[in-house]
């Protein structure tokens, strides 16, 4: 009985063991798939027997974990070893979800003491991300150490709270197996040991580097070589990241072709001067990213040491949040550069809060030589200050000194300036700059400014709509000094509108000399106005004596008005002189006047007839009534048809060219009263009545004046009483036997009176004279010829001196000038 129950009882396990391995699979998966998908785990496939020697053999088994896939097969597992032939891992995107997930937590492994080791013959891993698939072998030579062959070579150490090991890799490898048309990429060469640990919350590497990366800009070739340890740690929970590449040399090199890059121009020699093609770069100090944001605390950049340029840039507190990259921004930089043609610049800068100022400092020997002008000890300093960059509105102001010692620049010479210019713009885009120069001097040719204050000043609005801009300008100069003129205090006030076209207005005062400039610039046209205001014409006297020193003007007004255009070379003007007096060594015109309009075309200027008066001119001899009239046709001046009154008869002068070295004016005079002509030396004894008439031909060179076959004719009868003439006297004591004859002259009724007249350009007057006349006391007829010299000037220039009012003319206005 016992033997039947213990043989039923076994046939019963036998069965149940028979059932459990042929149904292993459902029950396995009855049993294990729930705890499996308590952790996220799904296990899909499931397929696996026992060996003859007791070992599980796993055919094929399926497990999935958020959307990751993994497929192993041909497993062997006893209690010392664990065999995974094949396995293969397929990569997807992890699935979104809303859940908040929990914070990283240092690792807690429970790693037994004892278990199976683990080899994994290939582990095939799949992404979209990568070109082929990423073949690993995986051993365990001892407990929790494993080694990775294949396309990746790494060693890894399980600990109950970390990971450590070692892995390398290079661009080679990664270039084969990520899946990316970035050309970028193919100039990246570098080979990398690094070592690694993960303690669940944070992860590390460190380790060599040895990089190089070319870039080509069309012909220019670009090289840069890294080389030491970087560090690298990243914190999961507070997704900290901080790049340590301290230790790093970093070589930055440009091939010579790079120069091609400058556009051709006149700079360019001056630029690839500059241009160093050798530098060094360092981020000295670890990078920080956390979430969005990107630290840096120090950037360094220099050309390299053996470079014949100097430059030095340093960033320092950069910052970055990349979710708005411009208006988080900050840093400093501060830069130095120094060159053969670079005596210094300095820059210093800070962005910060859409911010940006700083400060520079710029020194340079002598200006380049592609600019169009030269300069001695040039220095520039200056600050600014600018806000709200983000909305290409930007608020703020700046200012810049600048100073030269000398200059040149299209045939001026400068020297000693100095300017202030200084620029703001507020938030309704309002700009204002005002720029302060002074001067010592600046010469062109032979004209010469000393002693220059400028202040221009200009604002507008940049905002919509076309652009109106306001000018203000003051200008002051000491001295004009040319060959032909100087003047002296020059004032020039200056306002303006800028838009489509300039329009501007100048107040001028030029040595007294007041006017007013009006002008319109635009592409087609520039016409003008120049109004002179009526004023004193004693302002004049300053100009006037520098090219007659014996001239002055001593009373009198005179304005005007021009306009026309600058591009047509045309102009219309005319000129009031009113009631003008104008005094010249000994010589009196007393309120010249006169109003003429006229143009000016091409070059060419023309005045129309216009009459002229002179109330009175005295000359020794006094001339009054003076009229006539002056025109300009095609830049030449005459004066004609000029009529007045001297010695109570009248004169006309037929034309008179100015500034015609050679020319001859015909004279004409008649009913002269020859008692005011003889009296010119009233103690001469001699007593002429009647009245004269003649003709005067006057020719002029560059010797001076002469008269050539004039006369002289009496009109009507006349009159001749000689008595006390110490001259006559004398002649008729000397020559006796002509005593009869010229004692007939002492009281003589003159019947005809004919005379030539001649004068020499050094003032010696010759007159053939022929008198016929009457004796009436001696009741007998005379007929006399003698000839009479005489030097004008000199009895002209004492008649002058003898002249009262001239003198009180004189003292009067030498007491002004005083």
């Amino acid at each position: 009985m016992l033997k039947r129950v213990s043989l039923i009882i076994g046939a019963v396990m036998l069965s149940i063991v028979l059932l459990g391995y042929v149904f292993r699979l459902p029950l396995l998966q009855w049993a294990v798939a729930p705890a499996l998908e308590k952790a996220g785990v799904t296990l899909s496939c499931l397929d696996f027997s026992l060996t003859s020697k007791l070992n599980v053999h796993v055919q094929k088994a399926c497990l999935s974990y958020q959307n990751q896939e993994l497929v192993v097969t041909g497993i062997t597992a006893n209690t010392r070893h664990v065999e995974i032939k094949q396995a293969a891992l397929n990569v997807n995107p992890f699935p979104q979800s809303d859940k908040e997930s929990s914070p990283a937590t240092i690792l807690d492994l429970a790693l037994p003491e004892k278990r199976p080791t683990i080899t994994v013959e290939q582990l095939s891993i799949n992404s979209a991300l990568l070109k082929r698939p990423l073949v690993l072998n995986i051993t365990e030579p001892k407990l929790n150490h494993f080694v990775v062959n294949g396309d990746l070579n790494a060693s890894a150490t399980l600990y109950n709270n970390k990971v450590q090991g070692q892995l390398k890799v290079n661009d080679e490898l990664l270039k084969q197996l990520l899946k990316t048309d970035n050309a970028l990429l193919n100039g990246l060469s570098f080979d990398s040991a690094q070592a690694f640990s993960f303690n669940g919350v944070e992860a590390s590497l460190t380790g060599e580097l040895q990089a190089q990366y070319d870039y080509k800009i069309q012909s220019c070739d670009i090289t840069n070589s890294s080389k030491g340890v970087l560090s690298a740690t990243y914190h999961l929970n507070s997704q900290n990241l901080e790049l340590d590449p301290s230790t790093l040399k970093n070589n930055v090199k440009l091939s010579n072709n790079c120069q091609t890059l400058i556009p051709e121009s006149a700079y360019k020699s001056f630029a690839v001067k500059q241009l160093p093609l050798n530098w060094q770069w360092a981020l000295a100090k670890p990078i920080s990213a956390e979430h969005n944001t990107l630290s840096l605390p120090l950037i360094t950049l220099k050309s390299a040491e053996q470079a014949k340029q100097n430059i030095d840039m340093t960033f320092t507190d950069t910052f970055i949040n990349t979710a708005a990259p411009l208006q988080s921004a900050r840093t400093q930089l501060k830069a130095q550069l120094h060159t053969d043609d670079i005596k210094a610049v300095v820059l210093n800068t800070q962005l910060e809060n859409e911010q940006l100022s700083g400060n520079y400092d710029i020194a340079l020997t002598a200006l380049p030589e592609f600019l169009p002008a030269e300069a001695n000890n040039v220095k520039a300093a200056g600050d600014f200050t600018v806000t709200k960059l983000i909305d290409f509105k930007p608020v703020g102001n700046a200012r810049i000194e600048l100073s030269f010692d000398s200059a040149a620049a299209y045939g001026n010479a400068l020297t000693g300036y100095t300017g202030n210019l200084k620029a703001s713009m507020n938030e309704k885009l309002d700009a204002k700059v005002t720029l302060k120069s002074k001067l010592n001097s600046v010469q062109y040719n032979e004209f010469k400014l000393t002693g220059i204050n400028n202040t221009l000043s200009a604002r507008a609005n940049l905002g919509v709509g076309e652009l109106f801009a306001h000018l203000n300008a003051s200008t002051q100069i000491n001295t004009l000094t040319s060959p032909n003129v100087d003047l002296n205090t020059i004032n020039v006030t200056s306002t303006g509108l800028q838009s489509r076209a300039l329009k501007a207005s100048h107040h001028v005062l030029i040595n007294g000399v007041e006017l007013v400039a009006n002008h319109h610039v635009s592409k087609v046209a520039h016409p003008f106005e120049v109004i002179i205001p009526q004023q004193s014409v004693l302002s004049l006297n300053s100009i006037i004596s520098q090219f007659e020193p014996l001239a002055q003007l001593t009373q009198g007004e005179f304005g005007g008005r021009i306009s026309g255009d600058v591009n047509l070379q045309k102009a219309n003007f005319n000129l009031t002189v009113g009631d003008t007096s104008a005094l010249y060594n000994d010589y009196l015109a007393n309120q010249f006047s006169t109003q003429f309009s006229g143009q000016y075309d091409s070059g060419q200027l023309n005045v129309a007839p216009t009459t002229f008066n002179v109330n009175e001119l005295r000359a020794g001899a006094v001339v009054n009534n003076i009229n006539g009239k002056i025109e300009v046709v095609n830049n030449s001046a005459q004066a004609f048809n000029i009529v007045g009154n001297v010695f109570g008869g009248g004169f006309e002068l037929d034309k008179y060219s100015l500034l015609k070295p050679q020319q001859t004016a015909h004279v004409t005079f008649e009913n002269v009263d020859a008692s005011k002509l003889i009296t010119l030396d009233d103690k001469s004894g001699i007593t002429l009545t009647g009245r004269l008439k003649g003709s005067l031909p006057f020719y002029f060179d560059e010797t001076g004046v002469e008269v050539k076959n004039g006369s002289l004719a009496n009109q009507g009868q006349g009159k001749l009483i000689i008595s006390n003439n110490e001259a006559f006297d004398a002649v008729m004591r000397q020559q006796q036997e002509l005593q009869p004859v010229l004692g007939l002259l002492k009281n003589l009724d003159i019947q005809k009176l004919n005379s030539t007249v001649a004068l020499k350009s050094d003032g010696w007057l010759n007159l053939g004279v022929n008198l016929q006349g009457f004796n009436e006391p001696e009741q007998q007829q005379v007929n006399f010829n003698y000839n009479h010299e005489e030097n004008v000037f000199t009895l002209l220039r004492a008649l002058r001196l003898s002249d009262e009012i001239t003198q009180k003319v004189e003292q009067q206005y030498a007491k002004k000038g005083n």
